[in-house]
C-alpha cells in the first residue's frame, strides 16, 4: 500500500467485495469492514454490481422499508447502508483510501446524505457526529470537519455561556473558518458539555450550495483549514478519495487531517484540504474531572456507505452510491505532523 508513508502492518487492509462472508443474523463480512443488518435501518443489503468496463463495484442503497428490523431509536431518526471497521484506538493515524460515484438516480433535493464518514465520538451517549463527512448535498460534494469546543473556550457571563470562538459568519472577508454550531448555546457552567463545531472542510467547484448558507452562518477560529483545491463537480463519475488522519491522542492535543483526491487526468493523488484542530473526545487523566470517555477508552472508525436524516423530502426516493478498492493503512507521517501541529 502507497498511501501516505505507509508500512505494512496490523492496521493495513484492503477489502475483497467479490467473496463476501454472510453470517446467520443477517450480517454480511468483506473481511475487515462488516455491514451490520441491525444499525443498518432501511439499509438495502449490499450488491455486487458489474461496471461497464467488467471490473466490479459494491452497491450501497438506502431505500424506505428496505429493512424495518432495527428496535432501536435509530430507524425513527436515520436510514443507514454502511460498511464499518472495527474500532481503533482513538490518536491512531491512519489513512483511509475508496472509490465512489453516485447512482444516476441519486436524489438531488436540499438535504444531506453522508456517504463516508470517520468517527471519533465526542461528548454523546450516541457517539456525536463524525470527525470528518463526505457527503452529497444536492446532487453536490461537500466535506465537513468537527472539533472540539470546551468550557475553556467560552466565558460564563450571569450564568450563561458566551463564545469566544463562534460567531455570526460576516462574509468571504471573514478569515475564520465557515461553520455549523449545532450545540446549544445557553448552557450555564454547571450543565455544560464537551460539544462539536461542524466546519467546511472543502466543497465542489460552486462553493456551499445556497440551501446550506443560512445553516453555516457561523465562523470558528477553533479549527484552522487550508483549502488547496475544490472536490469534483460530478458525483457520477468515479473518483478516487483518501483521508489521512492522526486524531487527537491526549487532552487538549491538536490533531491533522489531510483529504486528497486523484486528478482523473494525471491520476495523480492531489491534496484538497488540510484541517488542524481538537479532533475526537478523550477524557482528561484525572478521573474526578471527566465527562468521559476516560483516555484509555477513547477510540475512532470508519463507516462508508449512505446515511440519511429520516426527513419527508426524499419522498421515498432511495439514494445509492457505489464503491471499490476500499483500503486502510497506517499513516506514519501523521504522528510528526501531529506533533508539529501541536506546538503551533
Amino acid at each position: 500500500m502507497t498511501e501516505g508513508n505507509s508500512g505494512v502492518s496490523s492496521r493495513d487492509f484492503q477489502i475483497d467485495i467479490t467473496h463476501p462472508t454472510p453470517q446467520s443474523n443477517g450480517d454480511i463480512f468483506y473481511g475487515e469492514m462488516k455491514f451490520l443488518r441491525s444499525k443498518n435501518p432501511n439499509g438495502c443489503l449490499p450488491e455486487l454490481h458489474e461496471e461497464t468496463d467488467g471490473t466490479p463495484s459494491l452497491r450501497l442503497a438506502v431505500a424506505r422499508d428496505a429493512y424495518l428490523g432495527v428496535n432501536t431509536d435509530d430507524a425513527l431518526r436515520n436510514d443507514r447502508c454502511e460498511l464499518r471497521d472495527a474500532k481503533l484506538k482513538l490518536g491512531t493515524p491512519v489513512w483511509y483510501s475508496f472509490e465512489m460515484r453516485a447512482d444516476p438516480e441519486f436524489p438531488v433535493v436540499d438535504a444531506r446524505c453522508v456517504c463516508a464518514q470517520i468517527k471519533a465520538p465526542y461528548y454523546d451517549a450516541n457517539g456525536g457526529s463524525p470527525l470528518f463527512a463526505l457527503r452529497i448535498d444536492r446532487g453536490r460534494y461537500l466535506a465537513t470537519i468537527e472539533h472540539l469546543y470546551e468550557i475553556k473556550d467560552s466565558d460564563i457571563v450571569n450564568g450563561i455561556e458566551m463564545s469566544n470562538h463562534v460567531r455570526p459568519y460576516p462574509g468571504p472577508a471573514e478569515s475564520s473558518v465557515r461553520a455549523f454550531d449545532h450545540h446549544v448555546f445557553g448552557n450555564t457552567f454547571r450543565d455544560f458539555k464537551e460539544l462539536q463545531v461542524r466546519a467546511v472542510l472543502a466543497t465542489d467547484s460552486l462553493g456551499l450550495p445556497p440551501h446550506l448558507e443560512d445553516e453555516f452562518r457561523w465562523s470558528t477560529d477553533l479549527v484552522e483549514v487550508r483549502q488547496e483545491r475544490p472536490l469534483p463537480d460530478d458525483i457520477h463519475a468515479w473518483q478516487r478519495f483518501t483521508i489521512r488522519v492522526a486524531p487527537t491522542e491526549i487532552k487538549d492535543q491538536d490533531a491533522v487531517l489531510q483529504f486528497w483526491m486523484r486528478d482523473p487526468r494525471s491520476g495523480e493523488n492531489e491534496l484538497v484540504a488540510t484541517a488542524v484542530g481538537e479532533f475526537g473526545h478523550v477524557g482528561y487523566p484525572d478521573t474526578g474531572g471527566n465527562d468521559e470517555p476516560p483516555p484509555d477508552e477513547a477510540h475512532q472508525y470508519f463507516k462508508i456507505g449512505p446515511y440519511r436524516d429520516k426527513i419527508r423530502i426524499w419522498e421515498g426516493k432511495p439514494a445509492a452510491i457505489y464503491v471499490r478498492n476500499i483500503k486502510r493503512g497506517y499513516w506514519e507521517q501523521g504522528t510528526t505532523l501531529r506533533a508539529a501541529a501541536s506546538l503551533t
